[in-house]
C-alpha cells in the first residue's frame, strides 16, 4: 500500500472499501467550520454573567459584615457557655436573646440586598445557624 501525503482541505473520493459506496453531503471540515463559527459568536454559558444591578452601598455591606462577625462571636460564646457546666439554663437565656435579635437584624440586611449578591447568601447562612441554636435552646435540647 502506497501512502501519499494528504493536504488540508483535501478529500480523497476513492473509495475505501470493494462496496462503498460514495457519500453525498457536507465534508467534515465544512461542518466543523461551522460549528467553530457558531460557538464564537454565541457567548458560552458555563460561566455566570455579572448581573448589571446597582452597586451595594459600602455602609450596607460594612454593617451586614459586622453584624455577620458579632453573630458568629456570640454563637462561639454560646458554645463554650454550653460546655461549661456551671451555666444553669437561666445563664443561657441571654444568649437565645441575642441570637433572636440577630437573626432578625441579619434577614432585615439580607432584604436590602439584591438577590443574587453573595453577601446576601453570607446573610442568610449566619441567620439560619443563629435563629437555629436560640430554637434549640428554646425548645430544650441543651437542657440535661
Amino acid at each position: 500500500m502506497k501512502i501519499t501525503s494528504v493536504i488540508p482541505g483535501q478529500q480523497d473520493a476513492s473509495p475505501i472499501g470493494k462496496n462503498s459506496a460514495a457519500t453525498s453531503g457536507p465534508s467534515f471540515q465544512d461542518i466543523l467550520k461551522q460549528e467553530l463559527a457558531a460557538n464564537k459568536s454565541t457567548p458560552s454559558s458555563d460561566i455566570p454573567a455579572v448581573s448589571a444591578t446597582a452597586p451595594v452601598p459600602a455602609a450596607l455591606r460594612l454593617n451586614s459584615l459586622a453584624l455577620a462577625e458579632d453573630t458568629i462571636n456570640t454563637l462561639e460564646n454560646f458554645s463554650a457557655a454550653l460546655g461549661n457546666s456551671s451555666f444553669s439554663a437561666q445563664d443561657l437565656e441571654p444568649f437565645a436573646a441575642a441570637l433572636e435579635g440577630d437573626t432578625a437584624a441579619l434577614v432585615n440586611l439580607k432584604n436590602q440586598l439584591p438577590e443574587n449578591n453573595p453577601l446576601s447568601a453570607l446573610l442568610e447562612r449566619v441567620a439560619t445557624a443563629s435563629y437555629v441554636e436560640a430554637a434549640k435552646l428554646r425548645r430544650g435540647d441543651y437542657h440535661a
